[in-house]
């Protein structure tokens, strides 16, 4: 006859405490990317720290105003875009609450336009030399 085993004296529980170096890191640091992707394919563009904090700095109103969106003025030197709901965008930034998302100009277009991050450098880069002209 084989004995019972004895009932826990109370729940098991796990250390959920996260360890020392996912709690020192934050949320905004960069992820690792796959070896596949690291390295540029044969004729990628490869844009400088600065050409992207420029792009980034890209005022949103008149570029979208030019490519066709309709904006409507509003408090605070906000602009809505009509045809996206609450998608609102003020200098180089935009908020997007129903889908929750924000961002620069950059993710403007990567995240909004469904773009890779070098067709939307290359609309501000392009949008930036007419302004230069």
């Amino acid at each position: 006859m084989t004995r019972p085993k004895p009932e826990p004296s109370g729940p098991r529980r796990r250390n959920k405490r996260p360890s020392a170096a996912a709690a020192s890191s934050s949320p905004a640091a960069p992820r690792p990317r796959p070896a596949s992707s690291a390295t540029p394919t044969a004729g990628a563009v490869r844009w400088d720290r600065e050409q992207i904090q420029r792009a980034r700095k890209t005022p949103l109103a008149p570029l979208l105003r030019r490519r066709g969106y309709p904006l409507r003025a509003r408090p605070g030197e906000n602009f809505l875009v009509e045809d996206h709901q609450d998608l609102v965008v003020k200098d180089c930034y935009w908020v997007w609450p129903s889908h929750q998302m924000k961002g620069n100009a950059i993710d403007f277009f990567m995240l909004v336009e469904c773009r890779s991050f070098n067709e939307a450098m290359d609309i501000l880069v392009d949008e930036e030399a007419q302004d230069g002209d």
